[in-house]
């Protein structure tokens, strides 16, 4: 009976095993188990208890010592995991390597998803209720703000809830605020798609952006290349209303205006339309003016008299930045920027003027007038006032007496306290290019355009730079490389580590 107990440590390490296995099944603790586990330590305690003796003789083995360090390693190295498993779990910290920062949130992500102060949902109705790529993207968002929260349904088992959000195809977003809701539904929803639904609930009602027309200014419906349909639809999905305007017909500044935008006039308006804008800027308006190069309309005198002057003549970049980039020298590439919240964040990224002419603060500013530059060319660049001269096949070289040197400046802001909260602004800049469907997704185009309606619009705090679409970085293979690729994974590399070791043991065989 004696030589029975001394073996059944085993089997009470069995019973015991076997009560955590139904735990782990079953999901419950009974009284059951906890009998079996104290018959099972107390058979463990027994055995070793008539085993003492042996157990004595055996620690003093040399064998069973580097057997007991061995283990005790073992122990401490499954301890120091298992500790560094629980703090990671506990403190997760996220670390984006990727160079166009995929797996993290965008500075205007960020910024919007700091302003939420109140309970938001993110529910996305997809097939068997998951989305391993959609869950990642809303993960970030959840992380950043503990007040965004997100949830999967699958329409086919609760199609109560689909019901409910008038669901009618899988991968539909809604995000609920305060009884407010936004819908996305797209074929791939990206981050962008997210924040800017996020915008149009923290901002709640919209406003509105009027594009000035009649004088040949860019269409804000026209698809061309010249066109601005582009950058009315990132308006549009930032939550502004966008609206054309003919201020001849009209006679003024509808009284819902926000900001109001004349980009590229070919000719200059009536003078009853200049001082309808000016009359809007002195009640506290805010203009967006983009002119290009002569013979363009510059709109000089309503830009002189909130201390703004506009150049005659065309912006020439010899700048090797401009050269290695491969850029026409009549494409003016700034990397300059003021300090100024439209571009604060733009930092040594790029923005591109196709064809633009100088805009510089006036000197002296008028009365109560702040004027700032805020984009400004290299030194190696200059103002051409001889513009005839800019022809294919000529030589042109800058003129000290007549032209501007560089740096230029291509953006002025002017503001100017009216009292009470009414503030005016005023952004002028020498190229409507920048923004035109061709240009705008080109380097930071679109968020300086995106940005400076902001700023007129008093929406300081979405001002950021946008999240970038990813690059393609698909590799194509031929067939024959693909049998090439599998062999070497699957045959030579697992062959070479095995012949390796089948080495290294005949050499200590012999």
């Amino acid at each position: 009976m004696k030589e029975q107990l001394k073996k059944a440590d085993l089997f009470g390490l069995l019973i015991i095993a076997a009560a955590l296995v139904l735990r782990w099944l079953l999901a419950e603790w009974t009284v059951y188990q906890t009998v079996a586990v104290a018959a099972g330590a107390l058979l463990v305690i027994i055995s070793l208890v008539l085993k003492a003796s042996e157990i004595r003789q055996g620690l003093g083995r040399r064998s069973t010592k580097f057997g007991i360090h061995s283990g005790v390693s073992v122990v401490a190295l499954v301890g120091i995991l298992g500790l560094l498993n629980y703090l990671g779990r506990e403190h997760s910290k996220q670390v984006d390597l990727t160079e166009e920062k995929l797996y993290s949130l965008s500075d205007q992500s960020e910024q919007v998803v700091d302003q939420v102060k109140q309970d938001v949902v993110i529910k996305g109705f997809f097939q068997n209720g998951e989305d391993p790529r959609m869950r990642d993207i809303l993960n970030l968002y959840t992380g950043r703000n503990k007040q965004i929260q997100a949830e999967f349904v699958d329409p086919e088992k609760h199609p109560e809830v689909a019901k409910q959000y008038d669901i009618s195809s899988y991968g539909t977003l809604v995000l609920e605020m305060a009884g407010n809701k936004e819908r996305i539904q797209k074929d791939r929803v990206v981050e962008e798609d997210i924040t800017n639904a996020l915008t149009k609930l923290i901002k709640g009602g919209k406003k509105t952006v009027y594009f000035i027309d009649g004088h040949g200014e860019r269409g804000i419906t026209d698809t061309g290349k010249e066109g601005y349909s582009v950058a009315s639809e990132r308006l549009r999905a930032e939550s502004y209303d966008v609206k054309p305007l003919s201020l001849a017909r009209e006679g003024k500044i509808p009284a819902d205006a926000t900001v109001v935008v004349m980009a590229g006039p070919a000719s200059e308006p009536f003078p009853a339309e200049v001082d309808a804008l000016n009359e809007y800027l002195k009640g506290g308006g805010s203009v967006l003016i983009l002119v290009d190069p002569p013979d363009s309309a510059s709109l000089k005198e309503l830009a002189r008299s909130w201390s703004i002057d506009v150049g005659d003549n065309m912006v020439i970049d010899r700048s090797l930045v401009s050269q290695l980039s491969g850029t026409n020298p009549v494409w003016a590439l700034v990397q300059e920027y003021g300090p100024h919240k439209i571009t604060e964040q733009f930092r040594n990224g790029y923005t591109l003027f196709p064809m633009a002419r100088s805009v510089t603060p006036a000197k002296p500013a008028g009365e109560g007038i702040t004027v700032e530059t805020i984009l400004s060319t290299s030194p190696d660049s200059w103002g051409e006032t001889d513009i005839k001269s800019i022809l294919p096949g000529k030589t042109v070289g800058m003129d000290k007496d007549k032209d501007v040197a560089g740096p230029v400046s291509l953006g002025v802001v002017a503001t100017k306290d009216q009292g009470g909260e009414k503030k005016s602004r005023l952004v002028v800049i020498g190229d409507s290019d920048f923004a035109s469907n061709a240009f705008f997704r080109q380097q930071l185009n679109g968020d300086l355009f995106a940005n400076a309606i902001s700023w007129l619009s008093h929406d300081e705090s979405f001002i950021s730079i946008r999240p970038k679409d990813p690059t393609n970085r698909d590799i194509t293979m031929t067939e024959s490389a693909r049998r090439v690729l599998t062999l070497v994974s699957l045959i030579v590399f697992p062959g070479g580590i095995l012949l390796a070791g089948v080495s290294v043991w005949a050499s200590r065989r012999k």
